[in-house]
């Protein structure tokens, strides 16, 4: 019995030893670009405050407040803009170069958010997958917004930076799917059991104030040149 009460901080140094080892371990899928606000990741049950530069990690939960938002910069040169109260999940990153095997999955829980895909997307789109919890957005190199909730979302095609790259989304579920080719058209999912509705030219008001709001903090981490 003694020996066993002895053992027992032993292991469990052991294990705590370990645990630490494998957090740090972890590879960075990118970093904070700019922020507003109350915005907090949660990685393993530990929950950590973001400042501008801080990392993000696979499997993070992050979470902006009201009147918050983040611009994340992935190390693909993906950027994600997620808009106040939203929650948004980093499943899976993987990046080494263009031609090995790279895989990039996320999810938005809830809220808004808007996103430019970079490497792994333009050399594989298949390797990177989008989702909310009503649809999947299939990639095929593109600027998409989308607002969505725990049982609705309305996703839209945006108009790319580079006008000469051919751009393209397909929003699934089990109930069926659309192909969204035009820059300005998008989707609606209304409920949990209804499949996505015909491609039609959509406005997401919420997504355009999140833009204006985010060129404003851009701006403001503009450094002024010395005089």
């Amino acid at each position: 019995m003694l020996m066993t009460h002895l053992f027992k901080p032993l292991i469990s140094s052991f294990i705590l030893f370990f645990i630490c080892l494998s957090a740090y371990a972890l590879e960075p899928a990118g970093k904070i670009a700019s922020l507003k606000g109350d915005v907090t990741a949660t990685l393993d049950g530990e929950t950590r405050t973001l400042s501008k530069g801080d990392e993000v990690f696979p499997n993070d939960q992050i979470l902006t407040q009201k009147k918050s938002i983040a611009e994340i910069k992935f190390i693909d040169d993906s950027n994600f803009i997620l808009g106040p109260d939203s929650e948004f999940k980093i499943d899976k990153f993987t990046y080494n170069k263009p031609d090995t095997e790279n895989s990039f999955s996320t999810k938005l829980v809830k809220g808004t958010f808007r996103f430019v895909t970079g490497l792994i997307a333009r050399y594989k789109p298949d390797s990177m997958q989008v989702s909310t919890a009503v649809a999947t957005i299939g990639i095929r190199g593109t600027e998409v917004s989308a607002e969505a909730d725990a049982t609705s979302a309305t996703i839209i095609l945006e108009e790319p930076e580079d006008k000469s790259r051919k751009t393209a989304i397909e929003v699934s579920n089990e109930y069926g799917s659309v192909l969204i080719d035009q820059p300005g058209y998008g989707t609606e999912i209304p409920d949990q059991y209804s499949p996505p509705s015909p491609a039609r030219r959509m406005r997401l008001r919420t997504i355009e104030n999140l833009m204006r709001s985010m060129q404003s903090i851009q701006r403001v981490n503009v450094p002024r040149p010395v005089r």
